[in-house]
């Protein structure tokens, strides 16, 4: 609950792509959102490749509106200065050389809070860092039984989607080596773990495996609602 002390103004989620950043900032936002009387403000820097375009995105989900007199900045800096408010960077990684604006706003704002998802850290003063690491992994070489193999977090997931897509899905002695060597070969990254059991309805996870050189056409035919980003690796 990093957030929810007063000492911490600006908490960074770390981590490399998929492993679900974007998620924990939204649930963390959800379970504190009591604690921010003015809102939480949620900005996709996704599309966002200049560090000049960060400012005017806050600015739009935040409906403040450019003047003649004020630069966006100084009008943020204004609406912002007395509100409690959570605000949600999302995907910074690209355009970390406009920390600078993310810390004049901290400073601006003595009730702001602002979390933000990025592979790397900002580097700017009064930062918190959370790694957010992927899930654990089983050792191919030295299978454990079905159960046991059941309860390291990769495998978990891929069961519990598996089983939202075919609730017959289990673990088995048979099939067993090869959704350990699925969860392993995605790095034990949620999303792409996500994407893979989406597929169970149609491929046992030894096809699955088999055609997993080729992932990016037999994973992105699964959910529908995974940003782009997302979107499993190139082999």
């Amino acid at each position: 609950d990093l957030l929810g002390r007063e000492s911490v103004r600006l908490l960074t989620l770390t981590g490399p792509g998929g492993t679900g950043k974007t998620r924990l900032s939204l649930q963390v936002a959800a379970e504190l959102s009591d604690r921010f009387v003015d809102g939480v403000f949620f900005v996709n820097l996704a599309p966002v490749r200049e560090p000049e375009f960060v400012i005017p995105a806050i600015a739009q989900v935040l409906e403040v509106k450019e003047t003649a007199e004020q630069t966006l900045l100084e009008l943020l800096k204004a609406s912002l200065r007395e509100k409690q408010i959570l605000l949600i960077l999302d995907n910074f990684e690209q355009i970390v050389s406009a920390a600078e604006h993310v810390s004049a706003l901290l400073i601006a704002c003595p009730k702001l809070k602002i979390m933000v998802t990025s592979r790397e850290v900002l580097h700017v003063r009064a930062e918190h860092e959370f790694a957010v690491l992927p899930l654990a992994l089983p050792d191919p070489k030295r299978l454990p039984d079905p159960v046991v193999l059941s309860r390291y977090e990769a495998v978990a997931l891929f069961i519990a989607r598996a089983q939202a897509a075919r609730p017959d899905f289990q673990v088995t002695n048979a099939n067993a080596r090869a959704v350990a060597e699925i969860c392993v070969c995605l790095d034990g990254l949620p999303l792409a773990i996500e994407l893979a059991a989406a597929r169970s309805k149609l491929l046992p996870p030894q096809a699955l495996l088999a055609r997993l050189d080729r992932r990016l056409a037999v994973l992105t035919s699964g959910a529908r609602d995974v940003p782009a980003r997302y979107e499993p690796r190139r082999a």
